[in-house]
């Protein structure tokens, strides 16, 4: 076959789809069977405007994927005053029947599958272990089968049982994603016990809090999320703090859901011989919401085109042919999720009297900011929008509503992403150029504040 993908997850199946619709042979093996698919959480976000960029149908009105449209959201501050509208639309969906008709876009395209199959082991073309050529799966009684292929594709999530066993030397960063290098995420399904019109159709956030309150499926009126870096604990801890400060309207718990997601740079590197890791296995995930299917669905379109023209042209699929597919992607969304990724720990990790100073004056904290992160996935600050961050800090410093340890935590992530941001601009073109890229980028990636 071409393409053995391994992981039925939305990053996996978009690229089988694809790559399957352009009349090429893939594999999809699965741990999971297929009634459980995405059974890790129930609902999701997905940016309404991204179905046609992506080529991805939107959900019918009365299927079972669609819980609700909403139009508009806000974004309040630590005290739930000084409220900023964004107006970009989400469609709120369920995870598993959403995953449900990805497969069945990839049947009517000719993709196989291997539900309730395991990887076990790669396939090497000789025992220097220099060039994959498949993977051995379990299934559930223990047989073991290969699959032989041209290109191994890891889509198995945050855990990457196959990135993480590949060779030390291989190409491709082998790290574990450590408990301080996720994003931990508690859904609440609630009930109203007393009238209210939260959240109706949109979605209200509070930022210090990484808390939320959003449209839920049928059977319960909203979900109250929070997400938080290190830990559930973590979570559970400032959702009591949130409760204490922000009077919610009475509810009663219906289910609570817990999920993690990757918070953390991705590999230096997506490629390797006969090899392409995406989605969560690949640390893409939004870092202003560590939300990743459509940050996922980019480096897995980039991907399909260019694998697509080598393997037309009967192209290997070594290192060197597959490297402009990092060079495309980290040149674009990987530009600016690392400069995104700098940017936001200093502006999070502040008092909630600081957040509210910064939300009272529009500092990272504007409609505006919030509606260009999640439509551009930046933080544009022009040198004008800078001297007037500078002002409001200094007088922020001067009557008291600013410390100075955050003050300079905050000036110096913006050099810091900058930096990052120009360096994955200029991303080498070819592999041999890629120690030295590397070397710097771990530099200014030391410098980079962690999320608290």
């Amino acid at each position: 076959m071409d393409i053995l993908v391994i992981g039925a997850g939305p990053a996996g199946l978009f690229f089988a789809w694809k790559m399957a619709a352009r009349g090429f042979s893939v594999h999809v093996m699965e741990r999971d069977a297929y009634e459980k698919i995405g059974h890790r959480l129930d609902s999701f976000h997905i940016d309404s405007e991204k179905f046609a960029e992506f080529g991805v149908p939107p959900p019918e009105a009365d299927s079972k994927e669609l819980i609700t449209i909403f139009e508009t959201g806000v974004n309040k501050s630590p005290y739930g005053h000084h409220p900023k509208s964004v107006h970009y639309p989400f469609h709120v969906m369920r995870l598993t029947p959403f995953l449900h008709r990805l497969v069945d876009y990839c049947k009517e395209q000719g993709v196989t599958f291997s539900f309730e199959t395991a990887f076990s082991e790669f396939i090497f073309e000789a025992k220097d272990e220099k060039n994959i050529i498949g993977a051995v799966g379990v299934d559930k009684s223990g047989k073991s089968s290969k699959f032989h292929s041209k290109l191994v594709v890891d889509s198995t999530g945050m855990t990457s049982p196959i990135r993480t066993t590949l060779p030390p030397d291989y190409g491709i960063e082998t790290f574990q994603i450590s408990p301080k290098e996720q994003f931990y995420v508690i859904l609440r399904y609630v009930n109203w016990l007393e009238p209210t019109e939260m959240p109706g159709k949109g979605n209200t956030g509070w930022t210090f809090y990484k808390t939320w309150v959003a449209p839920a499926p049928e059977g319960t009126d909203a979900i109250i999320g929070i997400g938080q870096p290190l830990s559930y604990d973590k979570g559970e801890k400032i959702f009591v703090d949130f409760e204490d400060t922000i009077a919610l309207p009475k509810y009663e718990v219906i289910r609570i859901e817990r999920g993690s997601t990757p918070y953390r740079r991705p590999p230096y590197s997506f490629v390797s011989n006969s090899f392409l890791v995406l989605g969560d296995s690949a640390c893409l995930t939004k870092p202003f919401s560590g939300e990743g299917i459509t940050a996922g669905w980019t480096l897995a379109k980039i991907a399909c085109e260019h694998i697509a023209h080598l393997l037309k042209e009967n192209k290997p699929l070594d290192t060197s042919n597959l490297w402009a597919i990092n060079t495309l992607y980290n040149r674009s969304q990987g530009a600016k999720f690392a400069e995104m990724l700098a940017q936001i720990p200093a502006a999070a990790n502040t008092t909630k009297k600081e957040m509210e100073y910064l939300f009272k004056h529009d500092v990272i904290f504007s409609a505006a900011d919030f509606e260009g992160m999640n439509r551009n996935y930046e933080l544009l600050i022009p040198f004008g929008k800078l001297l007037r961050i500078v002002g409001v800090l200094l007088w922020g410093l001067v009557s008291g509503n600013y410390s100075w340890k955050n003050f300079k935590g905050l000036i110096g992530s913006l050099g810091i992403a900058g930096k990052l941001r120009k360096h994955y601009e200029a991303y080498p073109e070819h592999p041999t150029e890629f120690s030295t890229w590397t070397e710097t980028a771990s530099t200014l990636w030391d410098d980079v504040p962690k999320m608290q």
